[in-house]
């Protein structure tokens, strides 16, 4: 049997959440509405639709937490919750006749590029393949939570174990004894939502992080109508963009020797600015010694916990902070020998991240030749031209790639992707090419011109955040989830970019004839 030189669809969108969503609409303004949206999960949503756990919420303000050609007036509140996010995605994906075009349920095992054919094949865990010209890999930031700690003891806990993208609501936490592992974003909304409920609440801290304050509120009505309006709201954002691309210019084009000054200084009022903020929200001394974070302010993106840190002032909620030695089928042990019994345990222990190369599996990704993506991330780094595609991986794209992060919201970083994958996809279209690749020199010049404007942002994170366990740089040393550039710029160059740094190939008649013949 020969391959079939039709494929099933002309796109295939992994991943049914914003990105996905996001991915799909742009398509549709470029005349494209053969595509697939696979996602494992039963529905749209994607981290949204997993994290429903006790106060889960945004902890960017809502009027940025939305697509530029998507604007929600009526956010109740600053900081949305996870409700109502979760109503905005699926609204979307209604308006915009999105379920008609996906697969639930799926999951892709591995993708495979056949070069007879110029289509990507896509194997699923129930045995399908599943082809299509395109690829858009929309599957996120945060891959897989994890789910298994490296410690001693974990399988051996005889009560029930949490997950917060697997949260069971369905368990009664009224008068349990709780013990949380990590102090993250989702620590950090769970821990006020159950505290009142529980008997006991411990958590395990491994690095004290910054916990900054929350301005959330309920949006006034006048306000909310004014929001609906798209021009008012984007040139909200816009004002809001304005001032980060200022800090990103301050952050990138400051003089290495005045920004090393500068960031040690920055840190030394950061801190004692936070100390003051601690003695205002937790009384005992002794915790907010604990509290105290051992690395710089911009070593994370920092967490919103102004409800967190009051918790540790209720008599039934410690903060343990001297390492777990093991866990029992009763409890857990700390490295003091002391074993605190609970009932529960929840493992809010952070996720498989995008910018770390271990999240990417030999054998999963193969292109032309055989080129496996883990393998050549493991060997040389992670690496993107224009944080979407790599050389050797032809129609292959990613919404969320290696130094893809501006400072904005995720949403935008998403628009901005999609603005470069469907200029490329339009021009292999007009040339009727089967096969787009970008070149060696291209990624060799982009990535050249990233070392050379995240300099400072290097040194930063490599000196001033040692033993922070930030995501922001990896076990390379390197820093992909940052791009160095302004907003501006990123934008910009994600649309003007020279034909010439990809390859475009027509499917000969020549090379079909020779298949059809043997």
């Amino acid at each position: 049997m020969q391959p079939d030189e039709t494929p099933d669809h002309e796109v295939a969108i992994i991943g049914a959440g914003l990105g996905g969503i996001c991915a799909a609409i742009k398509l549709r303004e470029i005349g494209i509405d053969d595509f697939v949206i696979i996602d494992r999960d039963a529905g749209f949503g994607g981290t949204w639709l997993r994290n429903t756990y006790p106060g889960v919420g945004a902890d960017i303000p809502a009027i940025a937490y939305q697509f530029s050609f998507a604007p929600k007036g009526n956010w109740r509140r600053f900081f949305a919750d996870g409700d109502e996010i979760r109503q905005y995605i699926l609204d979307l994906a209604m308006t915009h006749r999105l379920y008609p075009h996906a697969r639930f349920n799926t999951r892709v095992e591995r993708e495979v590029f056949d070069d007879e054919t110029h289509q990507w094949q896509l194997h699923t865990a129930d045995g399908d393949v599943i082809t299509a010209r395109f690829v858009i890999s929309a599957i996120g930031a945060y891959i897989n939570p994890k789910t298994q700690p490296d410690i001693p003891g974990l399988n051996s806990f005889a009560g029930p174990v949490l997950i917060p993208s697997r949260w069971q609501h369905d368990l009664d936490l009224r008068g349990k004894k709780v013990g949380i592992i990590g102090v993250g974003s989702s620590t950090v909304q769970i821990a006020p939502a159950i505290a009142r409920d529980v008997a006991r609440l411990d958590i395990y801290q491994r690095t004290p992080q910054w916990y900054f304050p929350k301005p959330d509120f309920p949006i006034p009505i006048v306000l909310q109508r004014m929001l609906a309006k798209r021009r008012f709201a984007n040139a909200v954002h816009s004002v809001a963009l304005a001032f980060i691309e200022a800090g990103l210019r301050v952050l990138i084009y400051t003089p290495r020797p005045l920004f090393r000054l500068g960031a040690a200084v920055f840190d030394r009022v950061a801190l004692l600015a936070y100390m003051l903020w601690l003695r205002y929200k937790v009384r005992d001394r002794q915790v907010r010694s604990q509290l105290r974070p051992r690395f710089g302010a911009g070593c994370t993106r920092g967490t919103l916990g102004g409800d967190y840190l009051p918790v540790f002032n209720r008599r039934n909620v410690e903060l343990i902070s001297i390492g777990i030695d093991r866990i029992t089928p009763h409890g857990i042990v700390d490295t003091a020998g002391v074993e605190r019994p609970i009932d529960i345990l929840v493992l809010a222990t952070g996720y498989e991240m995008f910018s770390d190369p271990e999240t990417y599996r030999i054998g999963t990704v193969l292109g032309s030749n055989g080129f496996d993506l883990a393998e050549f991330y493991h060997r040389h780094g992670l690496q993107a031209y224009q944080s979407v595609t790599v050389p050797s991986l032809p129609n292959r794209f990613m919404m969320v790639g290696p130094y893809s992060w501006t400072g904005t919201s995720f949403h935008y970083i998403l628009e901005n992707s999609m603005r470069h994958i469907s200029a490329v996809i339009e021009l292999a279209r007009a040339q009727n090419a089967t096969r787009v690749e970008v070149t060696r020199d291209a990624l060799a010049r982009f990535q050249a011109g990233l070392r050379r404007s995240g300099a400072n942002l290097q040194r930063y994170f490599s000196f001033n955040c040692a033993g922070s366990n930030s995501y922001f740089i990896n076990s390379h040393g390197d820093t992909p989830y940052v791009r160095p550039w302004t907003i501006l710029q990123s934008r910009r160059r994600s649309v003007r970019f020279p034909a010439s740094d990809y390859e475009f190939t027509r499917l000969s008649s020549h090379a079909r004839e020779v298949r059809h013949a043997v």
